[in-house]
Parts: structure tokens; sequence; C-alpha cells
């Protein structure tokens, strides 16, 4: 009966993301040039803030986590990590704060009911395990674009996807009002994985990506991710002293929280 429950949400889910276009595939000289443009798009930024909306069910969970975050980031391509971090996050009736400098990571929860409890934040210097710390949060900070690499688009058909890749198609199509691409690719099944899925939603105004999907099948298991980003500012003039934390750095969890609420509700 579980397994039904769950035939029947993925049905509705993929019911709405794959609303069909009403245009053809596009030729492959237009589509090389639409995946150049979004590389040059996002080779152009330097700092970045967004709001992110974001939902994922883990392979062995039968839940969707949903988690809403407003992010700043600053590109940093010498740092292992590639860009250094500010991450305020609700997730469920928790509010997170997130940052990373490329000298320490910071993390901090609260409950939302006790925001102004006395809680330690947890600041990590040694390399491996502030590394760890931005990969356990890495989905928030659009790891599927940024920081692009000053070369053509990873899915090109000589890159080492070549082989992995079933089909790869761009259409036209309107997600939320907005005119955008649709990217989608087909991977072959291998490995236990199946019926593996991408898709990219990139808006045709500015060839920024504002939507990314990806859904698939281990053994018996499935997993899948949707987020929308809304971009608040592109290269805002942000110090690299905001993103600095300190080995005794502390927030106003209460103050923090209610900025985040107010720019949420801003975009809303």
């Amino acid at each position: 009966m579980k397994i039904k429950c769950l035939f029947l949400k993925m049905g509705c889910l993929l019911t709405l993301l794959n609303t069909y276009s009403n245009y053809a595939q596009l030729p492959v000289k237009e589509t090389l040039k639409v995946l150049q443009k979004m590389d040059e798009s996002l080779l152009n930024i330097n700092t970045v803030v967004y709001k992110i909306d974001y939902k994922k069910k883990f392979l062995s969970s039968r839940d969707t986590v949903h988690t809403i975050a407003v992010c700043s980031l600053y590109i940093a391509p010498k740092d292992k990590m590639k860009a250094y971090n500010i991450v305020d996050l609700l997730v469920e009736n928790s509010y997170g704060h997130r940052r990373y400098d490329g000298k320490r990571a910071f993390l901090k929860y609260h409950s939302v009911d006790s925001l102004t409890k006395d809680v330690e934040p947890q600041i990590y210097k040694r390399r491996r395990v502030r590394h760890a710390v931005v990969e356990g949060y890495k989905d928030l900070l659009l790891s599927e674009y940024l920081p692009r690499e000053k070369s053509p688009h990873k899915y090109k058909l000589n890159d080492e996807n070549e082989g992995r890749i079933e089909n790869f198609t761009l259409t036209e199509d309107i997600l939320n009002g907005t005119p955008v691409y649709l990217l989608t690719i087909n991977f072959k099944d291998q490995d236990g994985i199946k019926d593996n899925v991408e898709k990219h939603y990139i808006r045709k105004s500015d060839y920024l990506p504002i939507a990314y999907y990806s859904y698939m099948w281990w053994e018996t298991m499935v997993q899948y991710r949707y987020y929308e980003v809304d971009y608040l500012a592109i290269n805002p003039d942000i110090s690299l002293d905001e993103f600095k934390v300190d080995k005794n750095e502390t927030i106003n969890a209460e103050e923090r929280y209610s900025t985040l609420m107010e720019k949420l509700k801003s975009e809303e």
C-alpha cells in the first residue's frame, strides 16, 4: 500500500514537471548556441544572491525534505569549494545559518520556537572537515551550474558523458509564466540505476538556469530533486568581510531569522 502511494505521489510530481511543450525540438546548431550563451552568462557571475526553494527525496527515505534558503556566493576559483558562501535556511520548523570563507566553516541551527536560546555554534577549521561540512549543503549552492569552468557545456556530446547519455533534447517551454528553454537529458541504465533523467530550465531573457529537476531509480528505491531559483542580485558589491568566520564567531539568530523572513515575504 505504501509503495502504491509512492507511485501515486511520483505520478503527480512528474505530471507537474513534464508539461509537454508545444514546440518541436530545436536543431543541433541552435541547441549548442543556447548552451554556449548559458555558459557565458554563468561565467559572468562573480557574486550572486538568490532564493532557492528546494525539495529532495533520498533513496532510502519515505519523505520529501523541503528547504527554503537565501544564499550569497562569492566565486573563488582557486578555493577547493570554488565559492565562499552565506546561507540562511528554513527546514520544517528549524532555522539554520551556514557560512564558509575558505578557512573556516560555520554551522548553527535553532528551532524557530527558541531563537533566543543560547546554542553553541559549530566552527570547523581542519581542511577535510570544513570541506565535508560544505559538501553537506552543496545542493543549495547551485552546484550544477556554479562556478562555471572556462570550457564548453559539460553535456556536449564529445566529453566524458558520451556513452552515458541516451538522448539529449532542447525545447521551448513556459515555467511559472516565464519563457524558458528546457534541456532534457536521459541517461542510459547502468549499475542498478535506471530511468535517470535531468531537466534544466534556462530563462530565455538572460540564459540563466531558474530550475533543476533530477530523477532516478536505484534497485528498488527512487530519488528525486527539484529546485527553483529566484535571483535577488547578480554581481552585487559584496565585501569578503561578510563571509569571514572568526574563531569565536556567533550570530543573533532571532535577528537573522527576521531578516530572512522579510526577504522571503518580499519575493512572494
